[in-house]
């Protein structure tokens, strides 16, 4: 965002550019949704003072920072790794996660 801009980064070029990064790993895209639905439950995108998550929007912030930091959270306790192994980790098992854990909207 700072590189860019707010709007660079908020467009389809922008997140497309940032895709990889914000993947939960090996939680798939199920994991994603589940970890969405958490944080929104937890942290409703109106209860944010919009000047706090500037240049983003609350609803931007949620899905690009905190998803993300959520995941990294988990598999640092799930596999006992620092930060920097637990970003290499969630990279690495992106794949896998979504062939393992695909957002069906089943439920």
């Amino acid at each position: 965002v700072r590189q860019k801009g707010a709007r660079k980064a908020a467009g389809v070029r922008g997140q497309m550019s940032t895709f990889s990064k914000t993947q939960p790993g090996y939680y798939g895209e199920l994991g994603s949704v589940i970890i969405s639905q958490t944080i929104y439950d937890l942290f409703p995108p109106g209860d944010f003072q919009p000047a706090s998550t500037l240049p983003l929007t609350p609803t931007e912030f949620i899905q690009r920072v905190l998803v993300p930091e959520a995941a990294l959270r988990l598999v640092m306790d799930d596999m006992r790794q620092a930060r920097k192994e637990a970003i290499t980790t969630l990279r690495d098992s992106a794949q896998y996660g979504v062939a393992m854990f695909p957002d069906d909207h089943a439920e």
